[in-house]
């Protein structure tokens, strides 16, 4: 998997931590072509993470999967209707292969 990279956030992703959560991010696609989130660590989702997870899929010509949302941060992702662009696949192993 050269040239990815994986970010292992943990806890909550809300109004308080969106703004970390923004600038690894930004940081991760500035270093590589490829990002895998994983998720498993993260039990909620708000508003300000969403926006950021729609941020970074929209971005042109990099490759970005999301792995192992815990059911409440899928079913937020999905009320929002943030699942659009958004490449989810189950674990990390499974976004690394198809990184």
């Amino acid at each position: 998997m050269a040239g990815a990279i994986v970010l292992v956030p943990k806890g909550r992703i809300g109004s308080v931590t969106a703004g970390a959560f923004a600038e690894a991010v930004s940081a991760a696609r500035a270093a590589a072509p490829r990002l895998v989130i994983d998720l498993a660590g993260v039990d909620y989702i708000s508003g300000a993470g969403i926006k950021v997870l729609q941020k970074v899929s929209s971005h042109n010509g990099a490759r970005t999967i999301v792995c192992g949302l815990h059911e409440a941060v899928r079913i937020t992702l999905e009320l929002a209707g943030a699942m659009d662009g958004i490449v989810v696949v189950e674990n990390r192993e499974t976004a690394i292969k198809n990184c």
